[in-house]
């Protein structure tokens, strides 16, 4: 059972673990999905970042005060003052400025600076100088260019500024635009679970990256640029092309880190799992051995059997269980030993019972040809006598003993043992002249019936002692015969003066005094030979007037049988006082019904 136990839970372990598996993969393509989303997303915001600046440049390129007050500048003419102020406030007031995150600067040809917006004004001279060399190396003059500022920090946008909007022949200055992007991406994935890093390259450059190492470590760049998503990479990437010539985006995030809640979901789920499983195998032990225990202390008691002890019990509270269907097993148990060990003494008394009765007959056998001889040598005396009734008590006698001592089987027919009864009885009323009366209610259906030979004569013997010999009255002594299924009850009963109450008490308890009673018990361990120790025969001895009675006698299986009365035999039992024996014998080799 513990076997099937552990499959059970390694099949749960599989299971569970190919579902924490599954559900990984899953959260990973989800994850991906969204990040991908979210750089995406990234993308066209600073693509409409992008589009605001270039819009706010071309409104400088055509605005007429900005450039008629370069113009004062450039000349150094003396309303240069006047219109400088002008451009402040057309600048700051002419809505150029509508994103706190950017901040204008326009120079002149002296490379002096008039800004406005939320961050720092001045450009170093070395900014200026890259932004002229970017200008120098553009393919196209109205192409503007791209600078990383700030760290990586800011992105700075520069285009020059032409007497006319399309680049005419006379430079009046450059229009310069800073935008900080850390803020405007910070804003933009607020709420989102993917967070990542975003580089942005001009000509394969790169001029912000939300991971300001991508600046101070190119192997960290070349890294993430050859990552290919999926597998066993360490980066997710995402990558975009913007309207603008020459720039590029890329998205990327560590797996590590885009997986840190499905991580640590992993860790509770494979903990929860864990204790399930640890909690499933105690509890599962213990109701195992819950129900082995029990088992193994039944089967230690059955080997005990096995080996021929009987006498086994199964205390209850040794089993330790409170299982109604192993405390039944127990008590079913202990019944079936207890039946069993009387049914093994039972059989061995009735073993040694027969070889008595074996030995005593073939005692009785010795020499037996000597007494029939002497007994036809009586009776051809007799007859030459002209004694016919010696003749005929010599004749039943030699017939009862001869049958005696015949070596054949232990039951006989009841037809047989009825002749040889009425030998016996022959040879009484020769005695006892009329005095006796013997009667017969044998129904033809149970003449076939198997009985131990020569049971009837010691109960008839017995009646005659106690009824026919006590008294000078006439002694009626009736026999009956009745079959009940497989069973054969037969009845005798005397009308005379009954069994003294304390010699049938010692014969019904097996205490015989002298020779009294042998022939009963003698009979009744024959019966309880044939049928087991619920047989035998029950002797009613009735010293004042008789009444109606039952009562049960036992073989194999209890019947019940009827006192004869009036209106079922010869004689009626409410007229006088009497013995009646009553014996049922099980038919060998049937059913008991």
């Amino acid at each position: 059972m513990m076997q099937l136990v552990w499959i059970d839970i390694i099949i749960f372990f599989l299971i569970a673990g190919a579902g924490v598996i599954l559900s990984q993969r899953i959260y990973r393509q989800d994850m991906e999905t969204e990040t991908s989303n979210v750089f995406e997303a990234s993308f066209s915001n600073i693509e409409n970042t992008l589009h605001f600046v270039e819009n706010i440049a071309f409104n400088i390129m055509n605005d007429k005060t900005v450039k008629e007050a370069l113009r004062a500048v450039n000349q150094e003419r003396e309303d240069r003052y006047a219109l400088v102020d002008d451009l402040y406030y057309r600048l700051i007031t002419g809505s150029l400025v509508a994103n706190d995150a950017v901040s204008i600067i326009v120079t002149d040809l002296e490379g002096r600076q008039y800004a406005t917006g939320s961050l720092d004004y001045n450009l170093t001279e070395e900014e200026q100088e890259k932004i002229r060399l970017l200008m120098e190396e553009r393919s196209s003059r109205t192409e503007p260019v791209w600078l990383e500022r700030g760290n990586g920090q800011e992105l700075l946008y520069g285009r020059e500024l032409y007497d006319t909007p399309f680049g005419g022949h006379r430079p009046l200055g450059m229009i310069l635009i800073r935008v900080n992007l850390d803020k405007m991406m910070a804003e933009s994935r607020q709420g989102s679970l993917a967070k990542g890093n975003i580089v942005i390259f001009y000509h394969e450059n790169p001029i912000y990256a939300g991971d300001k190492r991508i600046f101070d470590s190119p192997v960290l760049l070349d890294s993430v640029r050859k990552e290919k998503n999926g597998g066993s990479g360490r980066y997710f990437r995402t990558e975009g092309e913007s309207e603008f010539p020459g720039i590029t985006y890329l998205g990327y995030e560590r797996y590590k880190e885009m997986m840190t809640s499905t991580n640590t979901l992993m860790i509770f789920f494979t903990a929860a799992i864990l204790f399930i499983l640890i909690a499933s195998f105690l509890a599962t032990a213990r109701v195992v051995h819950h129900i082995t225990a029990p088992i193994a202390f039944l089967s230690k008691k059955m080997k005990a059997v096995e080996e021929g002890d009987f006498s086994v019990q199964i205390d209850r509270d040794l089993l330790d269980t409170d299982i109604m269907e192993f405390e039944e097993l127990a008590a079913n148990f202990n019944l079936m030993t207890g039946e069993i060990g009387r049914l093994v003494e039972d059989n061995y008394l009735r073993t040694i019972k027969e070889k008595e009765y074996q030995i005593k007959v073939l005692q009785a056998q010795i020499n037996p040809h000597f007494l029939y001889n002497t007994l036809d040598a009586i009776n051809w005396l007799a007859m030459d006598s002209g004694r016919p009734e010696i003749s005929s008590m010599v004749q039943s006698l030699a017939t009862l003993f001869r049958e005696a001592t015949k070596q054949q089987q232990y039951l006989i027919p009841l037809r047989e043992e009825l002749t040889l009864l009425s030998c016996y009885v022959t040879i009484q009323k020769i005695r006892l002249e009329e005095r006796l009366e013997v009667a017969f209610t044998i129904p033809e259906e149970c003449m076939d019936m198997k009985i131990p030979k020569l049971s009837l004569q010691p109960i008839l013997e017995n009646s005659v002692k106690y009824a026919a010999e006590v008294t000078m009255k006439p002694c009626l002594i009736e026999i009956r015969a009745r079959r009940k299924g497989n069973r054969l009850i037969l009845c005798i009963w005397d009308n005379g003066p009954g069994i003294p109450e304390q010699i049938l008490a010692q014969i019904r308890e097996r205490r015989v005094p002298g020779n009294t009673g042998i022939g009963l018990l003698n009979i009744e361990e024959r019966i309880q030979m044939l049928g087991g120790t619920g047989s035998g025969l029950k002797i009613y001895s009735r010293g004042q007037r008789a009444k109606r009675t039952r009562w049960r006698v036992h073989l194999a299986t209890a019947a019940r049988v009827k006192t004869p009365d009036a209106r079922s035999g010869v004689f009626d039992l409410k007229k006088g006082r009497g013995t009646w024996i009553t014996l049922c014998i099980c038919q060998p080799g049937g059913e008991s019904s």
